[in-house]
């Protein structure tokens, strides 16, 4: 007599299971969609000629970081969103459909490729604690942005017969390897942190570093001739190994982040 009605509580637990993954898989590309499509439009006025590839791409950090820190589970959501979100771009500067499209796809398969050697080689839970994941991450996104730029070099050469097909790959290599290697850093450690919550002594110290680190970046490159040597950009170091040795991951992350972003 209960076999039925237990049989009939199951199959709805599977189906709102199965419902409950559908949103947020849906939430997740979109989610990911909009913060690659954000951090594209950054590098839209950094083009280089004749291809139109940018000089920076921060967005390939956002996507393999998130890739990289959700896991597997992520990996279509993360797809879809970055192929729409460079549909996106490309429409709005005026590139062919089917370019955004190819580019798109070029830019789907660089983070999955990346995502998926550091899950190979590390497992599931990566993070950047250790010298040789550092190493590995840096080889990861080679290898990923190595490939992915023979896919954005052909499309390129289709529809801008003038760009050198070399000349495309290396700028596309140059720039999505320099984003995955500032950015995805912090998207991984930002990840961690919200999985194991820093200290509240350890948060209040890493922020007063952060913003220590801010103020000095911003002397080291001011226009005043007083600080034309290379002592201000010598006095970042200290601050950033303090943060380094004290803090988490996250933190030195934010602070390669910040003085990277600050200097390109």
């Amino acid at each position: 007599m209960l076999e039925k009605p237990l049989h009939g509580q199951f199959q709805r637990s599977a189906a709102d299971d199965l419902a409950r993954r559908s949103v947020n898989s849906i939430g997740l590309a979109v989610a990911v969609g909009l913060v690659y499509f954000l951090a594209a439009r950054l590098s839209v006025g950094l083009l280089l000629p004749p291809e139109g590839v940018a000089v920076f791409w921060p967005a390939a950090g956002v996507s393999s970081g998130v890739l990289i820190a959700l896991g597997a589970r992520a990996r279509w959501p993360v797809a879809v969103g970055v192929t729409a979100a460079t549909v996106t771009i490309h429409q709005l500067i005026g590139d062919p459909l089917w370019a955004g499209i190819a580019l798109g796809l070029s830019n789907a398969v660089e983070a999955l490729i990346v995502a998926g050697l550091l899950e190979l080689y590390f497992g599931a839970d990566f993070n950047i604690v250790r010298l040789r994941q550092v190493l590995g991450l840096l080889l990861a996104a080679i290898v990923g942005t190595a490939i992915s730029a023979i896919g954005g070099a052909a499309t390129y050469k289709l529809f801008h017969p003038s760009a050198t097909m070399l000349t495309t790959w290396q700028h596309w290599f140059a720039s999505d390897v320099i984003g995955i290697i500032i950015v995805a850093p912090l998207v991984i450690g930002l990840a961690a942190a919200i999985r194991r919550p820093p200290s509240r002594s350890e948060l209040i110290e890493g922020t007063t570093a952060l913003l220590a680190l801010a103020v000095m970046t911003g002397i080291a490159i001011s226009p005043w001739q007083a600080w034309e040597t290379v002592l201000p950009v010598a006095l970042l170091f200290p601050m950033l190994l303090w943060i380094a040795a004290r803090c988490q991951p996250v933190f030195a992350a934010a602070a390669a982040f910040l003085v990277s972003l600050v200097l390109l």
